[in-house]
């Protein structure tokens, strides 16, 4: 017979069709007579299978008027609809998120199945809920970590990034905060971008390791807050090693490349290296010239080695030496010596300074010249000539204060200037001052110089020296015999301004405490 085939059978006057495989009655066996009009009770809905005995026996519809019962027929009087049953459960409609949030104008109470969520969810007239929600502003997020552990090689890239998925599966949108809960190790910092962010989209956290942060694995606790709703996700981040180099012990123009191959002779010489230099408490880093700096990141790293310099100790320019005179005939220019630079860098490196690091103090300027008096004295008071002066202090952490040059011939007057100091609490030294009367004869003038020539001071760690300052004043007269009346002393000058032969040299520069040479570093030059 064809499915769908329809017959009437006498016997038990029915309908019957054929399912394609079982014959079906078309109307279950009736119940008591009764009218089948609304707001009456007792009313039975029966429905026909193949097991209709199973049916008709456990299953039916029960209206007493007020109340309807599926399987009982004494529904609660507190229940409109009551349903019974032994190994089945209420089936309301299913359908993902999107469907449910197409449903046009839902009604007040409306419930069905969220398929995406597996949760089942009612419409209260403003927002879709999950049963467990407690209203609109309720916040269920579900968040996706991108990994759950990663690892920083700092030669390759200093950086790693998480990314963080949320999506909020409850409530109405609203903003979400993203914490790290856990201590981060030193040299290993965070970002968190947005934050805070919208309870559906993208977060990124890019966690970046320096040179000196210590390796190792780190579990970091990562929250994400939604009004009262909290996710925490525990990330495991491996920070690989860096070689490290030690200062132990006080040296002078520390080289750290050199130092790098000879602690580590089978590094690698083509790829770039991560390197960690400590420079231990107790430690100076210095330089005997002023020329030189005290440390230097060297030139035989690799091109792209990532450099942490940590100090726990002194690292010191050597002061500049004080000026000693301006004699072109000796190759003396009079000006101060630049202070020394503390730590020079040949590539970036990034620097934790727990100490100091000083540039060493410029050299003071001198006051010293060769002086002639040419056409300055009219006869009959003869032209000479002189050298006098005072030296230049020296910088801060031994720079030399400028002394009487060796060779001069003929007359001359010097004051030395003295030495700055040396270590954490060195001081510059002070230039030197020459301001008595020098009398002396020449022929038949007597002489009479009053200097006042205060040469430029050393300067403190890092500053300059200054530049001094000289006044010469010149009294000559000569001792003429008179017939009848003797020797008489005629003025030929007084206190005249003698004028020094070239500007006022310079003092020396402060040393750079860090000397950049264009690369990059966290502390300024």
């Amino acid at each position: 017979p064809a499915t769908g085939l329809l017959i009437y059978t006498v016997t038990d006057s029915s309908f019957w069709y054929l399912d394609g495989i079982y014959w079906r009655r078309g109307v279950g066996p009736e119940g008591p007579p009764g009218p089948m009009i609304p707001a009456m009770h007792g009313q039975t809905l029966r429905y026909d299978t193949v097991f209709f005995n199973d049916w008709v026996a456990n299953s039916f519809i029960w209206n007493n008027e007020y109340h309807v019962g599926i399987n009982t027929d004494q529904p609660d009087s507190s229940a409109i609809l009551h349903l019974v049953a032994e190994g089945k459960g209420f089936l309301a409609p299913q359908m993902d998120r999107t469907a449910r949030d197409n449903i046009q104008n839902p009604a007040l109470g409306l419930v069905v199945v969220n398929t995406t969520d597996s949760t089942l969810d009612y419409y209260n007239g403003d927002c879709w809920l999950p049963s467990f929600a407690e209203d609109c502003n309720s916040c269920y997020l579900n968040v996706t970590p991108s990994s759950t552990a990663d690892t920083i090689d700092r030669v390759v890239s200093p950086s790693e990034t998480l990314s963080i998925d949320i999506v909020q599966t409850a409530g109405n949108p609203q903003q979400v905060a993203v914490t790290i809960l856990s201590t981060l190790p030193s040299g290993l910092t965070a970002t968190i971008t947005p934050n805070p962010a919208p309870s559906t989209g993208v977060v990124d956290v890019e966690f970046t390791a320096s040179p000196y942060a210590p390796d190792g694995t780190y579990p970091i606790v990562i929250q994400v807050l939604c009004n009262n709703s909290t996710y925490n996700i525990v990330y495991s981040l491996t920070i690989l090693p860096c070689y490290q180099v030690p200062v132990n012990n006080t040296v002078m123009n520390f080289d750290l490349g050199t130092a790098f191959y000879t602690l580590y002779p089978n590094a690698p010489t083509t790829q770039p290296v991560c390197v960690v230099c400590l420079v231990q408490p107790g430690v100076t880093v210095t330089s005997p010239e002023a020329s030189d700096p005290a440390f230097t990141t060297g030139t035989a790293l690799p091109a792209g080695s990532l450099v942490a310099i940590v100090n726990e100790g002194n690292i010191l320019g050597r002061g500049g030496d004080g000026g000693i005179a301006y004699d072109p005939a000796l190759g003396l220019t009079g000006e101060g010596e630049d202070g020394g630079t503390a730590i020079e860098l040949t590539l970036d490196a990034d620097i934790v300074n727990n100490f100091n690091i000083y540039g060493g103090g410029g050299g003071g300027a001198a006051m010293a010249f060769s002086i002639s008096t040419g056409n300055l004295i009219p006869p009959p008071a003869p032209a000479f000539g002189f050298f006098l002066g005072a030296g230049g202090g020296g910088g801060a952490n031994l720079g030399e204060g400028g002394t009487q040059p060796n060779n001069l011939i003929g007359l001359a007057w010097y004051s030395d200037g003295t030495d700055g100091t040396g270590g954490q609490f060195g001081v510059p030294g002070q230039g030197g001052l020459l301001n008595y009367p020098i009398v002396f004869s020449i022929g038949p003038a007597q002489v009479e110089i009053n200097p006042n020539a205060w040469a430029g001071d050393g300067g403190p760690y890092g500053y300059p020296g200054t530049q001094g300052y000289i006044q010469i004043l010149i009294s000559v007269s000569v001792v003429v015999n008179i017939p009848f009346i003797g020797p008489v002393v005629i003025p030929v000058v007084t206190n005249l301004a003698v004028p020094i032969p070239v500007p006022p040299p310079a003092a020396g520069q402060g040393g750079y405490a860090i000397k950049h040479n264009g690369f990059t570093t966290n502390i300024p030059d």
